[in-house]
């Protein structure tokens, strides 16, 4: 396909030569033909100069002659060019699979996708047009929305973490709460979500939760939250909408992160967090102060040999 004939296809500006294009390819693998997409300056580096590119609109003028088209979202933009190329990405179709294993209590929508090896329990109800991958369990009671995306060996709606210490041993606590995703919300594999002891756990709308991550009973997740991978949330916490969770964030029981505050990767949250913050450390705190701390701490081993110095010129004025 023409360079050009992609442009009007997606709506894109188009500039440079105007070149065939086959397929969509990662940068480093670009040769003639191929399409790749550059979002930083410094990508364009590392392209060929025979490549054709999808752009940032910011950065025409330093495209010089390239076949480029020019995007508010290269990422986005490559993914529907590579559509429209006739590539075909991976993933699961709407339909039952033989293999899954539906409760009769459970109601899905229409175009609903399940694989094989997943569960789905009694009274679940899950939106149009959601997919359940292969292996996902999703137990009962659990609400989800439409356009939702659960990937494999996730599990919804298992019991939380709750026990109580009486007599010399930890006395499990039953959980009697669901748990509830909003629409448009993705749930990577191998992460968990338990459910509520009394009341709903509850995931807004549009949240996207990577792989790996653990939210605790009754937590509040609001919408357009992005949560990384290996995210470990407490129980009874409450994350207000878009916030974000760098990877291996942690946070302790009953904090709540206001809307729109940023948690840096490894961080630990030990307090509530303001809205609009960006916090980082462990434990975390005003990104600014830690990022002051750890420079001070990083000069520590010269201030010590300067310590000694100044001690020990000390003694020998004394003496």
């Amino acid at each position: 396909m023409k360079l050009s004939e992609l442009a009007q296809t997606l709506k894109l500006e188009h500039v440079g030569a105007d070149v065939d294009v086959k397929r969509v390819v990662p940068l480093e693998q670009a040769t003639i033909d191929d399409l790749s997409f550059v979002i930083d300056a410094h990508w364009l580096e590392k392209a060929p100069a025979t490549t054709a590119l999808i752009v940032q609109k910011k950065l025409l003028s330093r495209v010089q002659d390239r076949p480029c088209l020019l995007s508010d979202h290269p990422p986005l933009d490559a993914a529907q060019a590579a559509i429209h190329l006739g590539m075909l990405p991976f993933g699961l179709a709407p339909g039952i699979h033989p293999q899954a294993l539906i409760h009769p209590g459970a109601r899905l929508g229409t175009g609903v996708g399940v694989g094989p090896g997943a569960h789905i329990g009694d009274q679940v109800t899950i939106g149009d047009d959601s997919l359940i991958h292969a292996g996902a369990v999703i137990l009962p009671g659990t609400i989800i929305g439409a356009r939702c995306i659960i990937q494999s060996n996730a599990v919804i709606g298992a019991d939380g973490f709750g026990y109580e210490f009486v007599q010399g041993r930890h006395v499990k606590i039953p959980h009697f709460g669901n748990v509830i995703l909003g629409d448009d919300v993705e749930v990577g594999a191998c992460t968990t979500i338990d459910r509520g002891r009394f009341g709903p756990t509850r995931i807004g709308d549009g949240t996207k939760i990577d792989n790996q991550v653990q939210i605790a009973h009754n937590c509040q997740i609001g919408k357009g939250c992005i949560i990384v991978a290996q995210v470990g949330i407490s129980g009874s916490c409450i994350l207000e909408d878009y916030c974000v969770l760098a990877g291996q964030a942690g946070v302790v029981p009953h904090i709540t992160i206001g809307k729109g505050a940023r948690i840096a990767a490894g961080t630990g949250v030990a307090e509530d967090v303001p809205a609009g913050a960006t916090w980082s450390g462990w434990w975390g705190q005003n990104h600014r102060d830690n990022r002051i701390q750890i420079v001070l701490l990083r000069k520590l081993p010269e201030l010590m040999k300067k310590m000694r110095s100044l001690l020990e010129k000390g003694d020998q004025n004394t003496d």
